[in-house]
């Protein structure tokens, strides 16, 4: 029996509230920082490239991102939970999460390998996936991010990493200015994405000391097999739809298409990471409160869900009011179609955001298999959509099987199915705060400045 197993331990503790608060900022300002050049630097890429080139490149990193889910297999909540709930068995932990994602990394890229040779038609979407799904071997060192992150000592793990990505951000101006071609881009993703965690494991190494060793714990893996089993099923049929979308408009509609649909999505993708750090800044309280304070757990639960639907309404909003003006001017007159994809893609986020959180809150629960259903049901509909809406209207198809999906899957399930309904009462609650807004801002700060003074 492993400790994830014994009833009788107590609840998982944060780190303190302060150590907690610097842990928040240091992750907050790396994800601020690589929006801004993340999404600089798209916009350069794509102009450079063009639509049609873009939208292979787009496809392939699809591809790339698909490779690298798989490798985490779902588990790296599971992960996370027991580094910080067992901090003295990180060997195991890492030994064993290690292993099993070089396992996996090696299955997913023969697999994707076969597939890519007889289903991507178009050579160079094929010969750029041949290239960036190897960005999956090193994705098995995840669980050595996720030590950094769990023991609240995030400072040098953002240096590290925001090293590699500065180094690779010049890499890619120079590319872009040179005229350089796409596979140099794909090359070049690969190579950061090694570096990166090649720096990452010399850091944990550094860190721990001589004395700290990696091994298999054939228990730990089987306990993890046992509880996150629904993840897996998740992670096959729910990311392997969302990361083939810009591959879909590629194969069912003109080239150009897939450029806008890629377009479209590097911006929302920076939206919706900031579910996450909702998720970074309340999770740790919830889970301390579950038992000590149910009833404040149960107030810091309801602001998690306002806030989640809050920003991804707001986010929404603001997108679309924006979009027309802006996606020319960054993207250029070419991308101009990709302003009204990204309007509609991007009402996806008000489902996304609480949907996020919610998966969250079941985990530390011990309830993943409630999520399976709802990914399912989105993976069902988005594909649905997908064949009947992209050969008619390209990306802005894809855009409303995206967001058309999210929804249904999260709010029309929940509401059909009542086990689904009783487990979501904190995410439906939260469409009444959507009319006080100002009052989740006051008590997002408040809790935030709470942290920061204790």
């Amino acid at each position: 029996m492993t400790a994830m197993d014994d009833p009788g331990i107590p609840p998982v503790l944060p780190p303190p509230r302060r150590r907690a608060a610097h842990n928040i900022f240091w992750l907050i300002a790396e994800r601020g920082l690589k929006a801004v050049g993340g999404v600089g630097i798209a916009v350069l890429i794509a102009r450079h490239l063009g639509p049609e080139h873009y939208g292979s490149y787009g496809a392939a990193i699809g591809l790339a991102t698909l490779a690298k889910e798989a490798v985490m297999l779902g588990f790296d909540r599971m992960v996370r939970r027991d580094l910080a709930a067992r901090p003295q068995e990180a060997g195991g932990i890492i030994g064993t999460s290690t292993l099993l994602g070089f396992v996996v990394a090696l299955l997913t890229i023969s697999v994707l390998t076969a597939l890519a040779g007889h289903f991507v038609g178009d050579a160079e979407t094929r010969r750029l996936t041949l290239i960036v799904i190897w960005m999956a071997l090193p994705q098995a060192f995840f669980s050595c991010e996720i030590w950094f992150e769990s023991s609240g000592d995030t400072r040098p793990l953002v240096w590290t990493r925001n090293a590699v990505w500065l180094g690779a951000l010049a890499g890619r101006l120079t590319l872009v200015f040179t005229g350089a071609g796409v596979t140099a881009f794909a090359i070049l993703a690969l190579a950061e994405w090694a570096a990166t965690y090649g720096a990452v494991v010399l850091l944990l190494k550094s860190r721990q000391g001589g004395t700290f060793r990696l091994h298999f714990d054939s228990r730990q893996l089987w306990a993890w097999m046992r509880e996150g089993w629904p993840a897996i099923l998740m992670v096959l049929v729910g990311s392997t739809v969302d990361r083939i979308m810009v591959l879909l408009v590629h194969t069912l509609a003109p080239d150009a298409q897939a450029g806008y649909l890629n377009a479209a999505l590097r911006i929302t993708e920076v939206w919706w990471s900031i579910s996450t750090i909702i998720g970074a800044v309340l999770l740790p309280r919830i889970v301390a409160l579950q038992r000590a304070d149910p009833v404040r757990c149960a107030a810091i639960t309801q602001l998690y869900a306002n806030a989640s639907l809050l920003i991804g309404t707001g986010a929404a909003v603001i997108v679309t009011l924006t979009a027309p003006l802006l996606i020319p001017w960054f993207f250029g007159a070419a991308y101009a179609p990709s302003a009204m994809v990204l309007i509609v893609v991007v009402w996806a986020g008000p489902a996304i955001f609480p949907s996020v959180g919610r998966s969250q809150l079941w985990i530390t629960r011990r309830l993943l298999i409630f999520d399976l259903p709802t990914v399912v049901a989105i993976a069902a509909s988005q594909l649905a959509l997908s064949f009947w809406l992209i050969p008619k209207h390209g990306a802005i198809g894809a855009a409303t099987a995206i967001a058309g999906a999210q929804w249904i899957g999260v709010y029309g399930l929940t509401l059909a199915v009542p086990a689904l309904r009783k487990a979501s009462r904190h995410q439906l609650i939260a469409f009444r705060a959507l009319f006080a807004p100002a009052a989740t801002v006051r008590a997002l700060f408040d809790f935030v400045k709470s942290m920061l003074k204790s």
